[in-house]
């Protein structure tokens, strides 16, 4: 499709927000300048999702109108699926799949950790463990993970929610 791009972003890179110096969308703007949707802010700048900050993986975007609203239709419906790959502490069950079906609520404030429980939106995390792991004295779990919902800090927030947060993030793992 030439009205669409997917594009791999590296790990801390912001999608867009200006909190860190590598933006994606900066490089977006700079490379395909013909794209009026590129500049407008009301349609998410064309970009059809967010990774966190310390998070790579593959961004969708697009380069037209019409790509976006066709884009948002895909994404609503479920015609498009996202799919991750975790390491999380702890040891989950082996080859085990479950659900997290927790609400999520996040502050205004960006510093602030998402929190899962009881308030906030609907959010489902799905999950099927694939490996698990010792490393240095620390269990770990490898997690395939597909989200229902696109919350923010969903899948951190979800892990941390049901006590096997994700390695190497200091926002939801405490410092023990």
């Amino acid at each position: 499709f030439q009205d669409r791009l997917v594009v791999l972003k590296p790990p801390d890179w912001e999608v867009f927000g200006e909190h860190v110096d590598l933006q994606l969308l900066s490089f977006f703007q700079g490379r395909y300048r013909a794209y009026p949707i590129l500049q407008d802010a009301k349609h998410q700048f064309g970009l059809m999702h967010r990774l966190d900050v310390p998070s790579s993986g593959l961004i969708l975007a697009a380069k037209t109108f019409e790509a976006y609203y066709d884009l948002q239709v895909q994404l609503c419906s479920g015609e498009i699926m996202r799919d991750y790959i975790v390491l999380c502490h702890g040891w989950l069950a082996a080859f085990s799949r479950c659900e997290i079906d927790a609400q999520v609520d996040w502050q205004s404030d960006q510093d602030q950790p998402t929190i899962s429980g009881m308030l906030g939106k609907p959010a489902r995390t799905n999950l099927r463990v694939e490996s698990q792991h010792q490393f240095m004295m620390s269990a770990l779990s490898l997690i395939f993970v597909r989200i229902a919902t696109g919350r923010r800090h969903q899948i951190r927030s979800h892990f941390s929610h049901v006590g096997h947060p994700t390695v190497c993030d200091g926002k939801y793992t405490t410092a023990s």
